[in-house]
């Protein structure tokens, strides 16, 4: 009896305590798009809506990012608990955040217009290819040389510091956790850290080799072990230079960090993923395309997209070179040579050259990556994958992020379905197939047909829509927003065509949606 009303006590406390949170955070100065997925076609009115629990001004700002000049700006007079719309329309595609301030309180909320018609500012380097593959050559002449030395052990995992032999005489440094209790040969995960050069920036993930029954491989970026602060981190860096930015050598860290999984004999050969958060986010994007044994991808809050975009007052996310470039050096030439130089390192450009499957974390309030750069990385990627839409959190991981991950990894590697974690999910989370690549005679029609899943069992009656990605002519869909349609084509050649499924189970109450999607190629001839 004593322990029935101890737990009863317990409970009543805790849903005390989550209503307190509830109520507090439902009575605070809160900014958002009127429509729940603050989701907007170019050229559209759209509102934001400024909440407040007492009355007074509010004063608001619209950004293509928080350091871009406004589009729009003012004051507002809010009612206690009344929303009041502020009317903005964008002429283009892209993302911006509204961001208001009411006696001390601040927040900050954004909306995306005519997403999947977002693309690069500027076109890539037309010798992209060839200063990465001299870049990998570079690294191919510095001997691996790796060392491991024991770090911790569990009863399910064993996990070692390492460090192998990089570019520009520096180590990686990082640790490498390895499954116990099943059998090799074993996936493989390689893990990319955010920014920062504070100690255990980079720290060991276990729990990949113990939930996931894979490798585990988190590295550091910097010239020491992942647990001591480098004092020269992020130095040099001559963003002008694109043999002197920084993140050239990590950039080959990670290669050297794969060509080390690969080295091993219990690595089952094939199954090789990177994550990352933040900068890793970016990074791990980066290395995917830049290396074509990376077979999944999973970013969050990806940073290192869209340098270009400051020099056209546009959004850009970390780091920001061009108006790193503007403050230090002051000077145009200056900046020509960075804005060159940064394509380089733009997961845009990047995101293109990957050819696998992709999860994908963004938010729309994030004034660290703005939306619009992420999903124009996304939106160059042409397999299929899943994007995790946040409407109201910042630069922060998502409820659900490491239980996503785990079920996107198991359905792009069945053996991390089998894991030393007794109590390990079984689950695959959401999936869509567009069906295979289908060859027609000129004048024919194609028959698509797209699935969604999720766990396995079919996934019906999703808001869903086709469109064209790219071809020569023009593409006309009988019933565009079906899972099922036929298409016809005005001219001869390749197109691609995408698929997109849009589920909203807690749109509005977690202020998240998610899209699923995946592509076929028609070929008329």
């Amino acid at each position: 009896m004593y322990l029935f009303s101890m737990k009863s006590f317990f409970r009543i406390g805790l849903v005390f305590i989550f209503s307190w949170i509830a109520l507090s955070s439902s009575a605070q100065l809160q900014v958002a798009a009127s429509r729940p997925d603050a989701n907007y076609e170019a050229g559209e009115m759209m509102y934001f809506e400024i909440t407040s629990p007492t009355w007074g001004p509010v004063d608001y700002v619209i950004r293509y990012d928080v350091k871009m000049p406004p589009l729009a700006s003012g004051t507002v007079v809010v009612n206690p608990n009344t929303p009041t719309k502020i009317p903005f329309v964008m002429e283009e595609p892209g993302s911006v955040l509204c961001s208001v301030s009411k006696n001390g309180e601040f927040a900050t909320g954004g909306a995306i217009f005519s997403r999947f018609d977002l693309e690069p500012i500027e076109e890539e380097p037309a010798d992209f290819d060839n200063f990465w593959n001299g870049v990998k050559a570079e690294l191919a002449a510095v001997p691996m040389n790796p060392v491991l030395t024991f770090y911790d052990s569990t009863s399910l995992s064993e996990t070692y510091r390492i460090n192998l032999g990089n570019i520009n005489n520096r180590r990686v440094y990082g640790f490498l956790s390895i499954p116990k209790g099943i059998p090799p040969p074993y996936p493989a995960i390689l893990t990319l850290p955010p920014f920062g050069n504070a100690a255990n920036n980079a720290p060991p993930q276990p729990i990949i080799s113990e939930w996931g029954g894979a490798i585990s491989l988190s590295i550091s970026i910097h010239n020491s072990e992942p647990d001591v602060v480098d004092p020269n981190s992020y130095l040099p860096n001559n963003i002008a230079d694109r043999d002197g930015i920084y993140y050239k050598q990590a950039i080959t860290g990670a290669i050297r960090a794969i060509d080390y999984i690969f080295s091993r004999s219990d690595f089952n050969g094939t199954d090789l993923g990177v994550a990352g958060i933040s900068q890793g986010g970016g990074l791990a994007l980066m290395t995917a395309g830049i290396d074509h044994r990376v077979k999944s991808l999973a970013q969050t809050v990806s940073a290192l997209c869209g340098h270009s975009g400051h020099r056209y007052d546009r959004a850009a996310g970390l780091p920001l070179y061009i108006l790193d470039s503007r403050g230090t050096y002051g000077n145009i030439s200056h900046e020509d040579s960075t804005l060159v130089a940064s394509k380089y390192y733009d997961g845009i450009y990047f995101a293109k050259r990957f050819h696998g499957p992709a999860l994908s974390f963004i938010s729309y309030a994030d004034t660290i990556s703005p939306a619009s750069t992420i999903l124009t990385a996304i939106n160059q990627l042409d397999e299929k994958g899943i994007i995790m839409h946040s409407i109201r959190l910042g630069h922060d991981n998502p409820m659900g992020f490491w239980d996503m991950r785990f079920e996107f990894w198991r359905k792009t590697f069945p053996a991390m379905d089998t894991n030393p974690f007794p109590w390990t999910l079984h689950t695959t989370g959401y999936d869509a197939d567009a069906g295979n690549d289908i060859f027609i005679s000129t004048n024919g029609t194609a028959n698509l047909s797209a699935t969604v899943t999720y766990n396995g069992a079919p996934l019906n009656g999703l808001s869903a829509k086709w469109m064209v990605v790219d071809g020569p002519g023009k593409v006309s869909f009988s019933s565009p927003t079906s899972y099922s349609t036929n298409a016809t084509f005005s001219q001869s050649g390749t197109y691609t065509l995408r698929f997109v499924a849009t589920d909203t189970p807690n749109l509005n109450t977690e202020w998240e949606f998610f899209t699923i999607y995946d592509f076929v190629k028609v070929t008329v001839n």
